[in-house]
């Protein structure tokens, strides 16, 4: 029977007829309907079950729904069907939040236009990821072409397809043997062993940490809420929840609410007694240092390793959980750089893995299918142990020939995802088809070393960068422009044009080698060609990453105020001239930085940790020193070599200093600590308690003695 005359009934039917046998190998079925709007929504609805979820456009009034934007909410859940409605636009991340919902003997139900004009038909998920003036229609197909491939050689995929008869729905795998069973509230022995880690760290000795890895659909979030719960009971005390969003601990706090009998209250914790479960942002623990019993660190690997060192310093009893593979990202900063210091400084780490699926069981075709679409298992390339690699030259990568090479794909993206905590699905398809996106790579017998992602800014015309800079207009992309207009004041930076790295990745068996700043120098010299401006960068201001584009000849500009709530890091732009017109518009930037820079530091920036504003200092080029008259030379002179006030000479020093601390001979004679303490003390006006607990001294008398003497050290290099 052709498809056209499809009966609601007949496909209904084959489907209720087939979900039993999977539900007894404990898989679930993915389906896609391929065909025009009408016939494929009659085709999903005739498929919708009591327990049924409608993710997009065109849900039934009686069915439950969600948007694609408010997918992510559905993060924890469980139904027995997903219908997924990707004919009005494919958005990959919602794809990849609600693909764990159904369990075992379930489906999930992709909706697509006819597979041979998809790539041809509007799609609006592509306006958020197409910069102005760019529009949908520049964009390219390369994803949807590769998307189309992936589903056609799918072993295991009911395929049902307008015009086409209704095939037979596949069989499922052999059935796998019943899963483990742990007693109540655990689903299996690996979550009940892990439940029982967790209150071993609360009720233990402090610095005795627990890392919990698993995929998704092991029970992690179920183990870290049951254990909650338990420690709430026993009375031990607060129990505090970060991770990158409060979205992806909700899965959490619904299971600690079910164990109490609990709800929440109007500030989203869960009380018991004298005690409470409660969520607290990175940035608010770091900064406030709220208490508690235990912190659960949820989605640890997609924070960055420098704040879960600080998170580990102010909290004795820590547990770091993780999501290997799937929608919530990993970074693989957590385990080369991380997990090393935490056993460095901890007295002793548990690691535990889970592995067992909970709601399906292992080798589930449709978990397969999501990790092959959307690269939720992507790694980076398996370098030889023997032997020097031979990288060749940096050079730009055709999209369209990467989206049909699946294996040097999946080790880009595999080293994209490894090097960025915030990497998710959607990364793939703007790094695929968003216009004026560029690819650059470095690699060695046909193994991607390193990786970057680069997108063309500015251009702007003048009435729009007018807009910007008073606050009247945001537009899509042109981060880097956008930023030194509406915060650093820089008015014409939008008419500039540049190109951004916004992604940049080296392998870890290929660092310190000189290969990221080969390919920053080959994008830089590209461009150059190409007419641009400016190369530069955004990015969260660790130390490490400060460094590495001052060595790539890249300068400060400006640091923002706020805190990322997930890197615990303030935005930092650094960039470098390749036109006059883009030199001159830096020189002045980073003067007018420096000539602000007192008032900034004591005002919007006087939380900031002062070591990372001498090191935006140090990374901006020598500025002049300010005129000063005989008096007010006689007062620093004064105040560095004999008794003189500090607070008398405070005027003349705010004016010195900044510019003071871009020479790089004051830079490399006086240590980054001592620069840290003036900028403390003179720029951002530090209380002194607050100081001499920064810098370990003993009071005022120590911290003025210190102050004098780096003074001194200043004054020294700056008359010679």
């Amino acid at each position: 029977m052709a498809a056209t005359t499809l009966r609601e009934d007949e496909l209904r039917d084959a489907l209720d007829a087939a979900l039993p046998a999977w539900r007894r190998a404990g898989h679930r079925l993915p389906i896609l309907i391929s065909g025009c709007r009408d016939w494929a929504l009659s085709a999903a609805q005739s498929l919708v079950s009591d327990d049924t979820l409608w993710v997009g456009p065109d849900a039934p009034a009686s069915v439950r729904s969600t948007s694609l934007r408010r997918a992510r909410e559905s993060l924890g859940g469980e139904c027995d069907r997903i219908v997924f409605n990707a004919l009005s636009g494919f958005d990959p991340d919602a794809l990849g939040a609600v693909a764990g919902l159904p369990r075992a003997g379930g489906c999930l139900i992709l909706l697509a236009p006819p597979l041979a004009d998809w790539s041809d038909r509007e799609d609006p998920e592509l306006a958020r990821i197409t910069p102005y003036p760019f529009t949908p229609a520049d964009a390219g197909s390369a994803y949807i072409h590769r998307l189309i491939r992936l589903l056609a050689e799918q072993p295991v995929l009911w395929r049902v397809s307008e015009g086409q008869p209704l095939p037979p729905a596949p069989l499922p795998a052999t059935h796998v043997g019943e899963p483990k069973l742990a007693e109540a509230p655990c689903r299996t022995p690996e979550q009940a062993e892990a439940v029982e880690r967790i209150l071993a760290v609360a009720n233990g000795r402090p610095r005795r940490p627990l890392v919990l890895r698993s995929h998704r659909g092991r029970g992690k979030s179920s183990a870290l809420g049951i254990a909650a719960a338990r420690t709430l009971q026993m009375g031990l005390g607060d129990v505090l929840v970060t991770a990158p969003r409060r979205e992806a601990a909700r899965p959490l706090f619904e299971r600690a609410a079910e164990l109490l009998g609990v709800g929440m209250d109007a500030n989203g914790a869960i009380p018991l007694g004298e005690h409470q479960l409660r969520f607290v942002p990175p940035d608010v623990l770091i900064e406030q240092g709220p208490s508690g019993r235990l912190l659960l660190v949820d989605e640890a690997a997609a924070l960055p390793a420098g704040l879960l060192d600080d998170l580990f310093e102010s909290h004795s009893r820590c547990v770091f959980a993780t999501t290997e593979h799937g929608y919530e990202g990993s970074g693989r900063g957590f385990a080369l750089r991380f997990l090393p210091r935490l056993e460095d400084r901890a007295v002793s780490v548990y690691h535990q893995r889970l592995t067992a699926p909970i709601r399906w069981a292992a080798d589930d075709p449709l978990e397969t299918l999501i990790d092959r679409l959307l690269l939720l298992d992507a790694e980076p390339a398996d370098l030889p142990a023997d032997g020097p690699l031979d990288p060749g030259p940096p050079r730009q990568l055709d999209r369209n020939a990467l989206a049909v090479d699946e294996a040097r794909l999946v080790e880009l993206f595999g080293l994209l995802v490894s090097a960025h905590y915030r990497t998710t699905p959607r990364d793939l398809r703007q790094l695929l088809e968003a216009p004026g996106t560029q690819l650059w790579a470095i690699e060695a017998d046909a193994r991607i070393l390193a990786t970057a992602v680069v997108q063309d800014e500015g251009g702007l015309p003048a009435s729009l960068a007018e807009a910007v800079f008073a606050g009247e207009r945001r537009l899509h992309g042109h981060l880097l422009p956008q930023t030194l207009a509406a915060h650093a004041g820089q008015i014409d930076w939008p008419t500039l044009s540049g190109r951004r790295i916004q992604r940049i990745a080296v392998h870890p068996s290929a660092r310190l080698r000189g290969l990221g700043r080969q390919l920053v120098a080959a994008i830089a010299k590209a461009a150059r060609a190409d007419g641009q401006d400016f190369l530069g960068v955004s990015f969260g201001a660790q130390d490490d990453l400060v460094d590495f584009w001052q060595a790539c000849n890249l300068v400060g500009l400006h640091l923002g105020q706020h805190r990322d709530p997930a890197s615990g890091e303030q935005a930092m732009v650094m960039a470098t001239g390749l036109s006059p017109a883009g030199k001159k518009a830096i020189d002045h930037t980073a003067r007018r930085l420096v000539d602000a820079f007192a008032d900034r530091a004591a005002g919007p920036l006087r939380h900031a940790d002062p070591a990372r504003l001498v090191r935006l200092l140090a990374s901006t080029p020598p500025i002049p020193l300010p005129s000063l008259d005989d008096l007010e030379r006689r007062q620093i002179e004064a105040c560095a070599y004999r008794q003189h006030h500090l607070d008398a000479a405070l005027g003349p020093l705010r004016r010195l200093l900044p510019a003071a601390l871009t020479r790089p001979a004051v830079v490399e004679a006086v240590t980054p600590d001592d620069r840290a303490l003036l900028v403390g003390r003179f720029l951002q006006l530090g209380e002194e308690a607050a100081l001499a607990r920064r810098f370990d001294l003993a009071g005022r008398r120590q911290i003025e003695a210190a102050c004098r003497q780096t003074l001194g050290q200043i004054l020294a290099v700056l008359s010679h």
